[in-house]
């Protein structure tokens, strides 16, 4: 009998090696497809074979598979973690984040990503240390972040989880926006109590 097999795309800047753990312990004994949110994020998911048996976005990865519903579909039964729609706080579609702060991110990313990813981290609430993975799609990842904006909807059968405690995303808001989104109490943008919900 095959193992199951999950596909993910990964939020911005998350190191597939930090992520694998966290995904194997929310579901044991299936096989894990790990993705950074890139150019070239689709093909990839693409190359194993599909379907998938469920493809999840996290962060920056529910955008990228929101962006395109139908491709994303295609792959496997969909759910997504911290997702977002259009993430500056002006659009007021869930995002925290104002644009002059992702500019200043964007920045500083630029003259030192490993310093700015830091800072990142720390706010956002994630135990990572900065990796050359994270560094390489970077820039690419927060101008999607900054002008990306999608319709506010969850397509058909689709899932999606977000924290009451989120320091990037407002989970009030975006159940306000979306019904269907389930919100964690006492969650963050920390993968871990998501992935709990999502498999429980």
């Amino acid at each position: 009998m095959k193992p199951f097999r999950h596909a993910w795309v990964l939020g911005w800047a998350i190191p597939p090696r930090w992520f694998q753990p966290l995904a194997a312990a929310a579901f044991p004994g299936v096989k894990h497809t790990l993705v950074c949110p890139t150019p070239k994020s689709w093909e990839q998911l693409e190359q194993p074979g599909i379907p998938f048996d469920r493809v999840w976005g996290y962060s920056l990865g529910s955008q990228i598979l929101l962006s395109d519903p139908g491709r994303a579909a295609s792959l496997g039964p969909v759910s997504l973690l911290a997702p977002i729609w259009t993430f500056p706080a002006e659009a007021e579609q869930g995002g925290r984040v104002p644009r002059a702060q992702l500019r200043a991110l964007s920045r500083a990313f630029r003259l030192n990503p490993v310093e700015a990813l830091t800072g990142f981290y720390a706010n956002a609430g994630l135990d990572i240390s900065a990796e050359p993975c994270a560094v390489e799609a970077g820039e690419w990842g927060l101008e999607q972040l900054a002008r990306t904006a999608l319709l506010m909807a969850l397509p058909d059968g689709w899932q999606a989880w977000c924290g009451d405690a989120d320091a990037l995303l407002d989970a009030e808001r975006l159940q306000a926006l979306v019904p269907s989104l389930h919100r964690v109490p006492g969650a963050t943008h920390h993968p871990r109590a998501l992935l709990a919900a999502a498999s429980s």
